[in-house]
């Protein structure tokens, strides 16, 4: 009982931290100088990561296997996996473009997975046997980490996709303007 009020604490945190974000975020887009806003973002995705932790935990310890035994497991691990991605370019002090991709990608996946459509799917059940197997659960961890890195690249792809579009519109425009 214990496991399941914290479960619930840590997925109201969350959600209602990913609500906030997701409005600062829409507003950083729309206003630019607003660059304390984007602080405050980054502020509530750390609160948002280290709820999701110990969600992750606590689902683990009480239901005794790591948790990615359905679909909701799955989201809030792969939003962990996602936010993983958007803090490697800031621990190395690079500048961090990737983060326009990653942020959102994160705020849609938690968003979702603690949203209340998948209410039925809350509970941990448990496993079968067969499924109980270290090597299975570090291979679907994993393949979650690889989606995420999937998920993300292909973002990018897109992204620099449309951004070079953009300039060939706006190259051939102007110079059909010239003839």
């Amino acid at each position: 009982m214990l496991f399941a009020t914290l479960e619930h604490i840590l997925t109201h945190i969350s959600f209602s931290t990913i609500s906030i974000v997701i409005t600062i975020h829409l507003i950083t887009l729309l206003v630019r100088e607003l660059g304390g806003l984007r602080d405050s973002s980054e502020k509530g995705m750390i609160v948002t990561f280290f709820s999701i932790i110990g969600f992750l935990v606590s689902r683990w310890a009480s239901s005794g296997h790591f948790p990615l035994s359905n679909l909701y497991e799955s989201l809030i691990f792969l939003s962990w996996a996602m936010y993983i991605l958007h803090t490697i370019p800031k621990i190395q002090n690079s500048k961090n473009d990737l983060s326009t991709i990653t942020t959102p990608s994160t705020i849609l996946t938690q968003g979702f997975a603690t949203s209340g459509l998948l209410t039925e799917m809350h509970q941990s059940t448990i496993l079968v046997p067969a499924l109980k197997s270290q090597w299975l659960m570090m291979h679907v961890s994993m393949m979650l980490l690889s989606y995420a890195t999937l998920l993300c690249g292909s973002l990018l792809s897109a992204a620099i996709l449309i951004i070079r579009f953009r300039n060939n519109f706006h190259f051939f425009s102007k110079k059909k303007k010239m003839f």
